[in-house]
């Protein structure tokens, strides 16, 4: 929160000779991405905060700008020029493999006064924005460790690091017609990276759907085609359980019952609502749209015999990965 008395009644904890260590003491810096991969062109968002550690006001000015009127506390937030008020009036530190000091060729000096911030006792204040806006070398394909050292670098965030990526689309193509998946990559990355590269090492190419059961799920992408099998490497990947309720739709990996770190190729699409399975089960992906959900109908009411398999087998003709152009709601 931002309040307290005015600035001419607080009592200063800065000694004259020493402003910026007293500073340095008296808060503490955060910066936060609450999402740390990002698809190309999509937003960048981060969370700045400052807190007060201390039980006195303290305000808060842009070291080298001209202080202006003190804003009220009208839940404004976060200056945004104090954000850039970094040595020389920058912002961000960014380093990039193919970039080292990307975030140094931004520079926002005020050019008009700064209003100051009191910052109450154990206060905290902060600013949240797309800093891409700002860093538009963002948008583009990379591995990015994001810095913040305000108020004349005094102070310093511990740094975020976040990956620009090409989000990807997955057709599944079976021969009752194509089925369109989104990835979740922000709830399972781990497993939608593992599924990517079976994908572009084409292990799906003629697998099944060898189990279904009628209005829970259908179960596919085993290479014994019979429920046992694995990735020829032996790989599993950790589980990756998130809140992502289980749907019609939703798409899991399959996992050896009282084994959480099992996953390895085997997946499992939801035929209807299943609350059991939340949190039980890394969901990583959804299939989007009226026709593959219609696809996914006439997979699940194929006949099969009475251990849920498919009197005829059931093909997954391919799998593969598509540049996604228009990006889902979910990740804009």
């Amino acid at each position: 929160m931002v309040g307290g008395q005015s600035a001419q009644t607080i009592p200063s904890l800065l000694p004259p000779n020493q402003p910026e260590l007293a500073l340095a003491s008296a808060i503490r810096v955060e910066l936060r991405a609450p999402r740390t991969t990002v698809p190309v062109g999509g937003e960048v968002i981060l969370e700045f905060a400052v807190i007060n550690k201390t039980d006195e006001p303290i305000k808060l000015t842009v070291p080298g700008a001209l202080v202006g009127k003190e804003r009220p506390d009208l839940g404004m937030g976060l200056p945004l020029e104090h954000i850039f008020s970094g040595e020389n009036f920058r912002g961000l530190e960014i380093a990039a493999e193919e970039s080292p000091d990307m975030g140094d060729r931004i520079v926002r000096k005020p050019e008009f006064p700064v209003p100051g911030v009191t910052l109450a006792p154990f206060g905290v204040i902060g600013l949240r924005f797309d800093v891409a806006r700002f860093y538009p070398g963002l948008h583009q394909a990379g591995i990015y460790t994001l810095g913040w050292r305000p108020y004349g670098g005094v102070v310093a965030a511990e740094p975020v690091t976040i990956h620009v990526i090409t989000y990807k689309q997955i057709a599944i193509d079976t021969e009752f017609g194509t089925m369109n998946m989104q990835l979740l990559y922000e709830k399972a990355p781990q497993t939608v990276a593992n599924f990517l590269e079976l994908v572009d090492k084409r292990f799906y190419h003629n697998k099944t759907f060898h189990s279904v059961f009628k209005n829970q799920f259908i179960l596919g992408g085993d290479p014994e085609g019979n429920g046992t099998g694995k990735r020829p490497d032996g790989v599993t990947i950790p589980p990756e359980f998130n809140d992502t309720p289980f749907e019609l739709g939703t798409v899991a990996m399959a996992l050896i019952e009282g084994d959480p770190n099992s996953a390895s190729c085997q997946f499992f699409i939801c035929l209807s609502r299943q609350p059991a399975w939340d949190g039980h089960y890394t969901a990583f992906g959804k299939i989007t749209g009226p026709q593959s959900l219609a696809v996914l109908k006439r997979l699940s009411e194929v006949e099969v015999d009475g251990e849920h398999r498919p009197k005829k087998p059931l093909l997954i003709k391919n799998v593969t990965a598509m540049d996604v152009t228009v990006l889902p709601k979910s990740v804009r």
